[in-house]
This record gives C-alpha cells, sequence and structure tokens, in this order.
C-alpha cells in the first residue's frame, strides 16, 4: 500500500506533495472558479434563495469534460428531483405533522444509507437522503406552504443554472484528449519508478536518489484515482478505443501497486548496496523503459533470469514486472483475449449489487447511520436552533463504514469548515463586505476561494477538504440577497459537525464499531471467494462468467486500497498493528491477482495440459474457498491439508509448463499470507 507519514514532518511534506502543480490541475481550478463565480452573479441577480448548495454542485459534478459533466448533472438532479418530491408526499400525507417529519428523516436517511452501500450508484441514494432533509427542514419555517414548497425546488433549479455555466464554460475553453491524458499520466509513474531504480544502478548521490525517491512516494500517495478517471471518462467517450495505447490501461492496478512498493523500497533503501544489485537496478530501469514504450513482450526476457526474483522487496517489484510480461504475449492474449483484455471502468448494468438482500452489514450500517441522524434532528429541535441543523447532512455524508473511514471524514470536514466558514466567511464578513457598494467585491471573494477550493479538491486525498472549504463559505457569505452582515451562520455550522462529530463517536465508536482492518479482512475473503469462481468457470469453460466476477474482483481491490489508505486514521493505540495487518493484506490482495493472472494463461492447448490444468484449477478452487473461510473466522488449523499433498504432486509433472508452475507458486505465497493475516488479527486482539 501507499506509504503514509508517520510524524509531523512527514504529514506536512506529503501534504505539500498533494498540492503541488500538476498537469491540467491549473485550467481545471480556474474554469471551476470561474464558473462557480459567473453562477453567483446569475443566481444573486436572479435574487435566489438557498444558493448554497447550487453553487456546490458545480463542484460535484465537474468533469475535464462537458459531455460528462452534462451526463453526471442530469443524473444529479434528477435524484434531487425525487428526494425533495418524495418529502414534499410526506408532508401532504401527513399535514406537516412534527412527528412524522422525525420520522421522515429517520425513514429517508435508512433508504438513504442503506442503497448507499448496497447499489452499485450510490450518489443517486446520497442526492435522495440529503434533498428530502432538506426539503423537510424547510416545513420547520412557519411560512406559507406554497412559499416552501418554491423554497425547495430553487436549491435544483439554481443548481442546473449553475452546471449549465460550467458546462458551457468546458465547451468553450476544454479542448483534450482523454487518452492522450491517460498516456502522459502512466508514463510519469513509469517514468519515476524508472528514473529512480537508475539512480541507483548509477550509484548516484544521495540528495539525487531522494529526489527521486519522492517523486515515487508523491505518485504512490495519490494512488490510483486520476487514472481511473481518466479511464472513466475514455470509456464513456462515444468514440473511445484503447486499443492504439502504447501502455494499456489494463495495467494501471499493476503500475499503482509498483509505486507502492517502489516508494518503499525506496523510503528504506537510501543506498544501492552490492555489485549484484546494481545490476537488479539496471534491469528494473529497462523493464519500466520498455512499459513505457510499448515493449511489453520483452519485460519477461529481461527479468526471467533472476535468482533472487520474488524475495524482499526488490524481489516484489521484479515479479510484479514479469507478471506485467507473462500474461502479454502475443499467443496468450489471442488464446484468452475475452481474459486477458482490460475491464472497462463503468458501473454494472445492474443497479444493485449481487449480495443485496443477502449481506446483514448493509443493514447494520442502515441502522446506525439512520439513528445517529435522529439523533441529531432531535437535539437541534429540542434546542430550537436550527443553525446546527447541518449536523443531520453532516452524519449522511460523513458516516462511512469504518471507524477509520468516518474519522477521516469528520476530520476533513471540521477542517473545511473551520477554514471555509472561520477563517475565510468570517473574515470576508468583518474586512471585506462592509466596505461592498457593489457586486464586485463579493464575486472576486467567491472567484478566489472557489479557486482555492477547486485547486485542492483535486487532490488524490485531501480533495473532500477543499469541498468543504467551499461550501462552509458558501454557506456564509449567501446569507442573503446582499452582503452578509453576521457570523452566527459560520459558527452554528461549526458547532454542528462538532455535534455529529459527538453523536457519531457514541454510535460508531463505542456502540458498535467496525475497525478498518476488519473490513479490509472480510473483503479480502470475499475476493477469494470471487478467484474460486473464477477457477471454477476456468475449469468448466464457462466464459461468459467471466467479466462479471473479474468487475467485481477490480471493485474488491480497488475498496481494498481505499480503505488501507484510512487506517492511520484509527485514533488508538493500535494503529501499528493495524498497519502492519493492512500491509500484509495488500500482498495477499496483490498475489491473489496474479493467481488469476497466471492461471488464466495456462496453455489448454497444449497436449496433456488440459487434464493437469483441469486438476489444477480443481485443488485451487477449493484451496481459496478454505482460505476465504480462514480469513472470515475458521481456526488457523481448518485449512484443507490437501495443499501440502495434492499441489507438489501437479508441480512435478513432466513436462509441466511454466505458467502452472507460477500459479502453484503464487498459491502457496497466498496460503502462507492468509495465514499470516488470520494469526496477526487472534494476536492482535480483532474479533475473527
Amino acid at each position: 500500500m501507499a506509504q503514509f507519514p508517520s510524524g509531523t514532518s512527514a504529514w506536512i511534506e506529503n501534504i505539500y506533495q498533494e498540492l503541488a502543480p500538476t498537469h491540467g490541475r491549473m485550467g481545471g481550478a480556474l474554469r471551476t472558479a470561474f464558473a462557480a463565480t459567473i453562477a453567483t452573479f446569475l443566481l444573486l441577480a436572479l435574487r435566489a434563495p438557498l444558493m448554497p448548495p447550487a453553487v456546490y454542485l458545480i463542484f460535484l459534478v465537474s468533469y475535464d469534460a462537458a459531455y460528462l459533466t452534462f451526463q453526471n448533472s442530469v443524473f444529479q438532479l434528477t435524484f434531487q428531483c425525487v428526494g425533495a418530491g418524495a418529502a414534499l408526499l410526506l408532508v401532504q400525507v401527513t399535514g406537516n405533522d412534527p412527528m412524522a417529519r422525525v420520522l421522515g428523516i429517520a425513514l429517508f436517511t435508512f433508504f438513504s444509507a442503506f442503497f448507499l452501500r448496497a447499489s452499485t450508484r450510490p450518489s443517486a441514494a446520497m442526492n435522495i437522503g440529503i434533498f428530502s432533509i432538506i426539503t423537510l427542514s424547510l416545513f420547520e419555517q412557519h411560512l406559507p406552504a406554497e412559499h416552501l414548497v418554491h423554497l425547495a425546488m430553487w436549491p435544483i433549479g439554481g443548481g442546473a443554472l449553475a452546471v449549465g455555466c460550467k458546462i458551457v464554460i468546458e465547451y468553450v475553453f476544454t479542448n483534450r484528449d482523454p487518452q492522450r491524458a491517460l498516456q502522459k499520466e502512466m508514463d510519469a509513474r513509469l517514468d519515476a519508478l524508472e528514473q529512480l531504480f537508475r539512480q541507483y544502478a548509477e550509484d548516484a548521490p544521495e540528495e539525487d536518489i531522494e529526489r527521486k525517491v519522492l517523486a515515487v512516494r508523491r505518485y504512490a500517495f495519490a494512488g490510483q484515482g486520476k487514472m481511473h478517471a481518466l479511464l472513466e471518462e475514455i470509456n464513456m467517450h462515444p468514440a473511445a478505443d484503447t486499443s492504439a495505447c502504447i501502455i494499456p490501461p489494463s495495467l494501471i492496478p499493476a503500475i499503482a501497486r509498483l509505486l507502492d512498493l517502489g516508494a518503499a523500497f525506496g523510503t528504506h533503501n537510501s543506498s544501492n548496496g552490492s555489485d549484484s544489485n546494481q545490476a537488479r537496478f539496471q534491469r528494473l530501469a529497462t523493464a519500466f523503459a520498455a512499459v513505457r514504450t510499448g515493449r511489453i513482450d520483452d519485460v519477461e526476457s529481461l527479468l526471467k533470469r533472476t535468482p533472487e526474483i520474488a524475495t524482499g522487496l526488490l524481489g516484489r517489484i521484479e515479479q510484479s514486472l514479469y507478471n506485467i510480461g507473462a500474461t502479454s504475449h502475443a499467443e496468450q492474449v489471442l488464446l484468452h483475449e475475452g481474459l486477458l483484455k482490460p475491464l472497462p471502468n463503468r458501473q454494472s448494468d445492474s443497479w444493485l449489487r449481487r449480495d443485496v438482500w443477502t449481506n446483514p452489514a448493509y443493514l447494520v450500517y442502515a441502522i446506525k447511520l439512520s439513528l445517529c441522524a435522529t439523533i441529531c434532528y432531535v437535539i437541534y429541535n429540542a434546542l430550537a436552533w436550527p443553525g446546527i441543523s447541518t449536523a443531520v447532512l453532516t452524519v449522511l455524508v460523513a458516516g462511512l463504514t469504518t471507524t477509520g473511514a468516518t474519522n477521516q471524514k469528520m476530520l476533513f470536514r471540521i477542517v473545511g469548515a473551520a477554514v471555509g466558514g472561520l477563517i475565510f466567511g468570517i473574515g470576508c464578513i468583518v474586512f471585506v463586505f462592509p466596505y461592498a457598494d457593489t457586486a464586485i467585491p463579493i464575486l472576486l471573494t467567491v472567484a478566489c476561494i472557489s479557486f482555492l477550493g477547486a485547486w485542492i479538491a483535486r487532490s488524490a486525498h485531501y480533495g473532500y477538504v477543499g469541498l468543504q472549504i467551499v461550501f462552509a463559505f458558501y454557506l456564509t457569505a449567501f446569507e442573503g440577497f446582499s452582503a452578509p452582515t453576521q457570523m452566527a451562520p459560520a459558527r452554528d455550522r461549526f458547532i454542528g459537525i462538532l455535534l455529529a462529530l459527538i453523536v457519531m463517536w457514541m454510535i460508531f465508536h463505542q456502540l458498535h464499531p467496525e475497525r478498518t482492518v476488519d473490513k479490509m479482512r472480510h473483503g479480502l475473503a470475499r475476493l477469494l471467494t470471487i478467484e474460486a469462481d473464477l477457477m471454477s468457470a476456468l475449469r468448466v469453460a464457462r466464459l461468459d462468467r467471466i467479466p462479471a466476477l473479474r468487475q467485481e474482483a477490480d471493485e474488491l481491490l480497488g475498496s481494498l486500497r481505499a480503505l488501507a489508505e484510512v487506517v492511520p486514521y484509527e485514533i488508538d493505540d493500535a494503529i501499528r498493528r493495524d498497519r502492519n495487518i493492512s500491509e500484509q493484506i495488500q500482498n495477499a490482495a496483490s498475489t491473489a491477482a496474479s493467481v488469476f493472472l497466471t492461471a488464466v494463461t495456462w496453455p489448454h492447448t497444449l497436449s496433456g495440459s488440459a487434464k493437469m490444468a483441469d486438476d489444477t484449477h480443481t485443488v485451487l478452487e477449493q484451496g481459496l474457498r478454505d482460505l476465504s473461510r480462514l480469513l472470515e473466522g475458521a481456526t488457523i488449523h481448518s485449512v484443507s491439508e490437501e495443499f501440502s499433498t495434492e499441489l507438489p504432486q501437479m508441480e512435478h509433472h513432466d513436462p509441466c509448463p511454466e505458467p502452472i508452475q507460477n500459479t502453484v507458486r503464487f498459491f502457496r505465497e497466498l496460503q502462507n499470507q492468509c495465514r499470516g493475516i488470520s494469526e496477526g488479527c487472534v494476536m492482535g486482539g480483532l474479533q475473527v
């Protein structure tokens, strides 16, 4: 996994790296700030109420391509209408009864939370929940019903106007080829790895090596997010064609893993060591150059004779590169085109996950989130303090699946609210707006802070802070139809977030905690079950089942990486232990991917190999299911003993094709890793 900072200076360094200028960042932030400023001017001219969510929608639907922004905005606005309409229907049916509103908050947050986890399109559930809550909160005001209905529709209409500004600006100022941009991103990452190992091979000064390590660490810390966003943009383009890519998009996960390993190696190795290591570094640099230039078939020959392969961090880097070359041969792609070609990064055709009605975790999560939101709603109504109503929305947007993820989201939300509301918002109320005779000072302030928020929002890890900065500022600045004169909105929003934090701490941390590494372990167990299903499909030649299984496996790999990134936000004394277990789970997930990548290239068409492949598929399928049960909670000694008897027999068939030998070796490594994870969880006191 990515190397996370362990001290104050390291955190500052990583924040600096995250906020450093990158390709397209300046232009994208300027376009977003320009759109927000124009939308603010138009909404002020129209005297539109509830402006903050309307302008904020620009940041939620923005892509660097106009057609994607249009598609996303239509999708979001549609479900905002559904949420507002459902709340209005509830008020109409119940006659705006106060108890019905309480039950409505509980019902809508439960529904939104459940499908936030169980749906393949979580933004739909989020929009329904947010806009039903906003609409219900309006009916706490003693205003005519017709006026309240108009107020409920203004955020949606204003949002449509705001994103319309963004779409027009993207069409006017953007002329970008997402495929070319993706190739640049992948090339830059591979070049950083190549330059690092070339420095090691040339015995460069330590200061030069450290600069290359910092570059690799920055890319590793950024993860796959930007590359996947570009791939999604390519796949949604009407004329998308990735066949001409020099670097195949299917290598995105492998490149991310290589960056993780390269960052870890560079962090713990400041010198190149022996002459033999220098030779290995030179081979690695040459292999990275081969991948960069599209000569992937040459990678295997460059690393094939390395005797130290798969030992230590350096060996893992060599093995990961070797896997890329081993699955790229033209004859293998021809035989297994449906298995090796890159999967499109798109949502499943089904709106619901396969385990929507069988996974109890979805129900438990929905109950916890609904309970938190209802408690916050009752508290702020009992105190007659509507200014802190943001507590309910905070629960919905920050209540994630694990304690670490929730802590991270709450921390980012508090920081964003403090900077955007307390510092920028109150600062402008005190020092700027009292001297504003026209709308120009307001618009200039909106432009500057929108640019800052858009710049931070393009960060892979701290992007949520940027979104919260602009939203907190908008809530403070757009008090009415003129410059705001009160500091209460910023104060109340901050207190509302603190209230949500306290309630969620009680429910998510004390009543029913779910540690991040525990969820990662269950995710790895699910991944192994999917791998077993893949082995079964390969054995019976049911290749039609494989794309769906591969897509689910890819999603799990991405979620495991995302969970690993929030492990450092667990606020207790077990962070070091959790990091170790998280790293083991990431290694096991990478090994599981290697098992599949090598298994799909077995030479079924060679004489005498078909029976061997079928038998080994059977053993691997059973072994993967046993390992999954082990991770889900079985005892250490319950793993099938057939691993130690049948697999060696497969390995010593004469002749045994090399792909089968590699798969067997990877499975043995996976076996040891899963045992280590289970033992580590038991020794660490985690529930297994």
